[in-house]
């Protein structure tokens, strides 16, 4: 499994992964210390521009293993589950804009998470699935012919509306029925959200696109309580052979958290 570190646009209102470096020092500093990619929440369409992004990590003899959508709703407040079906058509196209950013950046996923929305008082929970079930559907077709696959994440009840766990994750994807759309698991929500994450691995089974590593506080893995050994082992049992990626708050600062993170995924994904 290769190992990427999350990356966010400075001055992205994204609370998660903030870095005060510029998109060029990160990604020298993630090579650096030994990652073999990341991964980019741009701040919008095109910020980063994704060739350049491309340019910036093959100069460094890394990847870009994903593309994060989360801007559209942080910063733009646009969600697949918004009664307005406007707004809908509006999320739908920047979440295609992501898709043709990866194909440019070669990035093989576009992870697909609070952009889902949270429930409105007016909407029923199948009201908003049905929605949010036809917007993955409308950018899982453009994926496929882009060839980038969508990973839909499980993520905890107090930053999105629905879709929380693996099971719930997986009806979603099923009724999809697309190739294209996957799942991404993330160890700090399924901390909250799963029993167990490492059967919840096991159950997304063949349908696991991408995965994320954070500890219960959303720092580097081994700074908080979540036990990483038998999530690593459903990894590996499950044949999984994607990207692990740190989205994790670099703190004290960059350097060391991302050193630490990753020292720890790969002694854990080893096994060792």
């Amino acid at each position: 499994m290769k190992l990427s570190l999350y990356l966010t646009t400075p001055g992205s209102r994204f609370w998660a992964a903030q870095s005060p470096l510029a998109m060029p020092e990160a990604i020298a500093l993630a090579a650096r210390l030994g990652y073999d990619g990341v991964e980019v929440m741009p701040r919008d369409a095109g910020d980063p521009d994704p060739a350049e992004l491309r340019a910036l990590t093959a100069r460094q003899g890394i990847e870009v293993m994903a593309i994060a959508t989360g801007y559209i709703a942080v910063e733009h407040g646009l969600t697949f589950s918004d009664p307005d079906p406007l707004v809908r058509r509006r999320a739908t196209d920047a979440v295609r804009s992501c898709v043709d950013a990866a194909r440019l950046a070669e990035a093989p996923v576009v992870s697909v998470g609070v952009v889902r929305g949270k429930l409105r008082g007016d909407v029923t929970r199948e009201e908003a699935l049905s929605w949010l079930a036809a917007c993955l559907c409308d950018c899982g077709h453009h994926a496929a012919a882009q060839g980038v696959r969508l990973a839909v994440e499980p993520v905890n009840r107090y930053e999105a509306g629905l879709v929380h766990t693996v099971e719930e994750a997986l009806d979603l994807v099923e009724s999809v029925g697309l190739p294209s759309v996957g799942i991404q698991v993330d160890t700090f929500h399924m901390n909250i959200e799963e029993r167990s994450p490492a059967e919840a691995v096991l159950r997304a089974g063949p349908h696991l696109a991408h995965v994320h590593f954070a500890d219960s506080n959303r720092r580097a893995p081994g700074w908080g309580h979540v036990d990483f050994g038998p999530i690593a082992s459903a990894l590996r049992e499950a044949g999984y052979a994607g990207a692990v990626g740190l989205e994790i708050d670099l703190d004290p600062d960059v350097e060391s958290a991302a050193r630490a993170g990753l020292e720890f995924a790969r002694r854990i994904l080893e096994g060792s």
